[in-house]
């Protein structure tokens, strides 16, 4: 290998040497996949993980949708993996990866990193991440891109000492755990919030007065008699070169700011065409909509958050019409009965849901942050 004067800009303290120029195949095993002939039934269903690149989503991988017999591994060229192989994607799918944590196989559609005492395989796990557009460079195909072994192996890459390759792996790791852990307690907290909902809208949960007595019973009312539609004439192009501090809504979210606002207080947003139709999202004060969007605002007798809540929960498949673009009209899914409690219950809910999704939105903020932070450290800590 040889020498490179360069270093990253982000360093432990204990490391001074020099980082090595080389190629991933210098410093790396790699190993390919195969798929056993899937007319042969002996060749499957055995005990043997066989994973294809959909399956590489997540950072560890343990079980495989599919399994082959130690046959179809005889009678392909895929290969037993040991524990902590990279599973690399090299073909359609360019350079996502994951940890196996146990033994596997995979088909062709990937370039293996094996693990080694030479070199911290986790070290290219980090590496590569940071470098995905080298792979995307390197591929080749018209049907659909793949990069192979051999160009794969000629790759250049700057590689420190083995054991300022595990320092930096170890610390990356333990960040990427941290994201995981909080995206477990997201995930978790969403399945709560579900159950609750339910649990809620089915009266099974009930909220008690100021007094600590029962309220009343729900009654039964349609949406159109506890909420007011109004529409929107904003266009995307109508709005291309208008900046300011105003949010625009459009079908995935914020779309961008502009120097106006049609509604001063909080409101719920439908998309009422287009692959989005039925998607719904609580809106803040001091914005618009774009006219693919119908606002829903309550009335004296419903709680906004309440009605979100319940909206958020809805499928409004059933008021869908159009086969080219599917469309939804209010005058339609307005008819749509629910079980409404009276106000001060309604609003004892949205307290209670409101507070679950403050909480779900910190998380999700905690996970932005470590992610960009993450994304900053692979950028210093590479050369």
């Amino acid at each position: 290998m040889s020498e490179v004067k360069n270093i990253p800009r982000l360093r432990f303290p204990e490391f001074d040497e020099n980082w090595f120029s080389s190629t991933v195949g210098k410093c790396f095993q790699i190993i390919g996949g195969g798929t056993p002939s899937t007319t042969n039934i002996e060749f499957w269903g055995g005990d043997v993980n066989w994973f294809t690149p959909t399956e590489i989503k997540k950072r560890t991988v343990s079980s495989s949708l599919r399994k082959i017999s130690r046959k179809g591994l005889q009678n392909s060229s895929a290969k037993i993996l040991p524990i902590n192989t990279v599973l690399f994607t090299s073909r359609a799918t360019i350079g996502e990866m994951s940890f196996a944590t146990e033994e596997c196989s995979t088909n062709q559609g990937f370039q293996s990193i094996l693990p080694s005492i030479e070199n911290d395989n986790r070290y290219f796990y980090y590496w590569a991440a940071l470098n995905k557009k080298i792979f995307f460079r390197k591929s080749t195909g018209s049907t659909f891109l793949e990069i192979s072994k051999k160009t794969l192996e000629k790759i250049q890459m700057s590689i420190p000492s083995l054991p300022e390759q595990q320092k930096i792996a170890d610390f990356l790791t333990s960040v990427d755990k941290r994201i995981e852990l909080l995206e477990k307690k997201k995930t978790l907290l969403e399945t709560y919030k579900k159950g609750v909902m339910k649990k809620i809208f089915n009266q099974e949960i009930r909220f008690k007065d100021d007094n600590g007595s029962d309220f009343p019973d729900w009654e039964e009312k349609k949406l159109g008699g506890i909420t007011n539609k109004k529409s929107s004439n904003i266009s995307a192009n109508s709005i291309e070169s208008n900046e300011g501090n105003y949010t625009v809504y459009g079908a995935t979210g914020e779309l961008k700011e502009v120097d106006f606002f049609e509604m001063d207080t909080p409101y719920i947003s439908i998309v009422k065409d287009g692959s989005g139709v039925g998607r719904v999202k609580l809106c803040k004060p001091y914005s618009s909509v774009l006219g693919t969007l119908d606002i829903i605002t309550n009335n004296e007798s419903s709680n906004l958050n309440f009605i979100y809540q319940f909206l958020s929960k809805t499928s409004f498949l059933r008021y869908v019409k159009g086969s080219s673009i599917p469309h939804i009209y209010y005058k339609d899914y307005s008819k749509l009965k629910l079980s409404v409690p009276l106000i001060y219950e309604q609003e004892k809910i949205s307290k209670f849901l409101s507070s679950i999704d403050t909480q779900l939105e910190l998380l999700e903020t905690q996970i932005d942050k470590s992610k960009t932070w993450k994304k900053g450290l692979l950028q210093k800590m590479f050369v």
